[in-house]
């Protein structure tokens, strides 16, 4: 495993951390707070100039064709900058359309940032797929009739990738999102959701009818390495905080940095976000490659998401006070790592699969 970024991959992640240190300040995050989109039409307008929407899309529609690996460069640097996550939600699933059909003519405009595509595939008590109850039904075009919840995007989409029961098996279709009736969810974290009720809505298939299970699967997979890498760079971006804060912040007439019990919460913070960084880049690189084997993915969501949320813990204890102030940015990676964790990483089920495979049952 290789860790050290190519040079275009770090002149990316350089770009990236320029734009957020202009752009994304505490000030306008807060403003953009109470827009429903979590973010003004000339930010948007902005990052889609830059490119990130299409980073991962195909030449031929306009994008730059680019892996796995690189969308997971990208996605890390927007999380340690605090990039809205409408704008992560936008790239990830249009990646996953690109993934599922490489020339549907809908990612031209996905890769300008002049529409957007949503995943809508979780259900309100349904996360596996033999679980859900959205149907998908007709010869030739298709019809969807269900709910689905928690849809990222999902009241500013343009389409939806839905994944329902069709038959014995499942399929995967893109949806036009315009007749779609939708309810908008307010997460704790402010992140734009909404419930859509498909009634009989005309759909694309991007998989063979009642044989879609493999490419969902891939589809969920790389969201979550996807979602891997954001947590690493929120990781990243509260240790760096919290040792700026520590070598600033006096206490009886010396900085709190020399206190040992301070130096001690540092270096199990670097030490976890190390390990997580390692993890979590094993299981994306490998998976770009195509020489996992098998084990890489579910390691990596079994540690990196706790991880992810005691180094905030620890960095919101260092802070004291000052960390939980809105003004402050380390309150939005604290609610990140709750909220990444609970859609693409939660710990049981992934601990469940660690153990079935060091069990071999």
């Amino acid at each position: 495993m290789e860790l050290a970024r190519s040079a275009e991959q770090q002149e990316l992640a350089d770009a990236v951390e320029r734009f957020c240190q202009q752009q994304i300040t505490p000030e306008r995050l807060t403003a953009w707070g109470q827009q429903a989109r979590g973010i003004d039409p000339a930010a948007w307008r902005a990052i889609g100039a830059l490119g990130w929407f299409g980073l991962g899309l195909p030449e031929s529609c306009g994008g730059s064709g680019l892996g796995l690996t690189d969308v997971g460069v990208l996605l890390q640097e927007c999380a340690r900058g605090l990039v809205p996550r409408s704008v992560i939600n936008a790239i990830r699933a249009s990646w996953a359309l690109a993934r599922l059909d490489a020339d549907t003519p809908e990612l031209s405009r996905l890769a300008t940032g002049d529409a957007v595509v949503a995943l809508a595939l979780d259900e309100q008590s349904a996360r596996q797929p033999l679980q859900y109850r959205t149907a998908i039904e007709g010869i030739g075009a298709a019809r969807v009739r269900g709910e689905k919840w928690y849809v990222p995007n999902g009241m500013h989409a343009d389409w939806h990738v839905v994944a329902g029961r069709e038959g014995d098996g499942l399929s995967v279709v893109l949806v036009d999102a315009a007749p779609t009736k939708r309810r908008a969810l307010r997460p704790f974290d402010g992140e734009e959701q909404a419930i859509i009720a498909f009634e009989g809505a005309a759909g694309r298939r991007l998989t063979p009818a009642g044989d879609g299970a493999a490419a969902l699967h891939r589809l969920q997979r790389e969201a979550t390495a996807l979602a891997l890498a954001e947590m690493v760079g929120g990781a990243q971006a509260a240790l760096d905080t919290t040792v700026a804060y520590v070598k600033e912040r006096e206490q009886f007439g010396q900085k709190i940095a020399v206190f040992q019990a301070v130096q001690h919460q540092i270096a199990d913070m670097a030490m976890s976000f190390t390990a997580a960084k390692h993890l979590a880049w094993q299981a994306i690189t490998r998976m770009d490659a195509g020489t996992e084997d098998g084990t890489e993915l579910d390691l990596a969501a079994a540690y990196v998401a706790p991880a992810f949320k005691r180094l905030t813990l620890a960095a919101h204890h260092l802070h004291g006070g000052a960390g939980f102030v809105v003004e402050h940015p380390l309150h939005w990676h604290s609610e990140r790592a709750q909220a990444l964790a609970i859609r693409y990483a939660p710990e049981a089920p992934a601990l469940e699969a660690v153990a079935t495979q060091l069990l071999g049952e």
